[in-house]
């Protein structure tokens, strides 16, 4: 079966080699997109793929985007936002999105694309026939949103409208990556090591009796972590496959630690911040963070702002994203001038109060806090963001309704 793979790969870079160079023989997905530009019809060609919806997003699927943009008109992208039914194929409980493509006539000028969010799977064809003939129509359904992306955004390869029953806040977050006021965090702050390194390095001990046991954050858990200020309570020990690099992983500790993962339905918090710098399993910290800065980084990591960027780069499943230090560092963040300002004193005020999950979000002061502290970096209105958060409360992802007008 490999030397079967392989030979058609060849066969498939001897034609045509950036269709070729799309394959990765470690992941059969990968041959289904040239493949399938092989054989369509050069003239009125129709794609229809089922494919993982982080694959609209994540940056591994970057290059598989950019041919297909450049070789069809991307007409249609639909995915299900139905908590209970977010896959198109059998077997899988990860969101799935539908991709419909054509070949454009000659001379045919690009349009934009048709992003479809359904806030509940269709029951059978009929109804699947009636909701398209709806969208077709411009007829407005509470079963579905319809959002328009324009054609540069999708030939560039961002498809992010797919992840969002809400597109509108595809556009927003397109702003928010452009502010002149925010850079992405990995040109002004350094990481320190992955909780994977942590974990790999340290072992779980029972007391402190040790010379080099330490305190951590070991969990993410809502239940445990419900305010921004907290001290860690896990002792650990140097020891694990890798402990000879237990020293190097206590050297990157820091004050602020981000989140390397989330339930967007019942998490709290993105960010914590500890009075002694540490490290953590499932979290990372901030190297050098200690200071209103680093209060300011706190605060602006849990405002509604970066938890929408965060979201933007969701990978593995819609519902539990995991970050890589790739995607942390490039997302954008405040000047240290303007996270020793409001947002420090926010994170002061707010620090104590309970985050609540963000299907609650109009609901929980200490968001409501960092978000008006956000919004004066941003020169936003407040109500502004007020509308933000509520729009993110909405989507089918965090508030795991199938209803989002509820």
């Amino acid at each position: 079966m490999q030397q079967r793979e392989l030979a058609i790969r060849d066969q498939v870079v001897n034609a045509d080699r950036a269709a070729g160079e799309l394959i990765d023989i470690n992941s059969i997905r990968t041959f289904f997109t040239p493949l399938a530009d092989a054989l369509l019809k050069q003239d009125g060609g129709v794609l229809g793929k089922v494919l993982p919806t982080t694959a609209c997003t994540g940056a591994s699927g970057l290059e598989e985007r950019k041919f297909l943009a450049a070789r069809f008109h991307i007409d249609m992208i639909v995915t299900s936002h139905d908590p209970r039914r977010p896959n198109f194929s059998e077997n899988t409980d990860i969101h799935e999105s539908l991709l419909v493509c054509r070949r454009r006539a000659k001379g045919e000028r690009a349009k934009a694309t048709t992003f479809i969010s359904l806030a509940r799977m269709p029951r059978d064809a009929d109804e699947a026939a009636d909701w398209l003939d709806a969208v077709h129509r411009g007829r407005r359904s509470t079963a579905h949103r319809v959002f328009r992306w324009p054609h540069q955004q999708v030939a560039a390869g961002d498809w992010t409208p797919a992840q969002w029953f809400n597109g509108e806040l595809a556009r927003i977050v397109g702003e928010l990556e452009n502010h002149p006021a925010l850079r992405p965090l990995g040109s002004t702050w350094k990481l320190g090591p992955t909780g994977q390194a942590a974990q790999d390095s340290w072992k779980r001990a029972k007391s402190g009796n040790d010379e080099n046991a330490t305190l951590i954050y070991d969990s993410i858990s809502a239940g445990l972590r419900q305010s921004m200020a907290g001290e860690p309570e896990q002792w650990v020990v140097p020891g694990g496959r890798r402990a000879h690099l237990w020293e190097r992983v206590s050297r990157g500790a820091g004050n602020v630690l981000l989140a390397l993962r989330m339930d967007t339905v019942s998490g709290r918090l993105s960010a914590v911040r500890s009075n002694q710098p540490t490290f953590g399993f499932g979290w990372s910290p901030v190297q050098s963070s200690a200071g209103r800065e680093g209060r300011g980084l706190c605060a602006w990591w849990n405002s509604t702002p970066a938890r929408l960027l965060l979201l933007n780069r969701r990978s593995k499943k819609l519902t539990y994203p995991k970050w890589s230090h790739s995607n942390l560092r490039s997302v954008p963040v405040p000047s240290r001038v303007d996270l020793k300002g409001d947002l420090a004193d926010a994170f002061d005020a707010a620090k104590e109060l309970a985050m609540l999950p963000m299907a609650q979000g109009d609901h929980c002061e200490a968001r409501r806090i960092v978000d008006e502290a956000a919004a004066a970096v941003l020169q936003r209105q407040t109500d502004e963001l007020t509308t933000w958060r509520k729009m993110l409360a909405a989507e089918p992802t965090v508030s795991n309704r199938d209803d989002p007008s509820s």
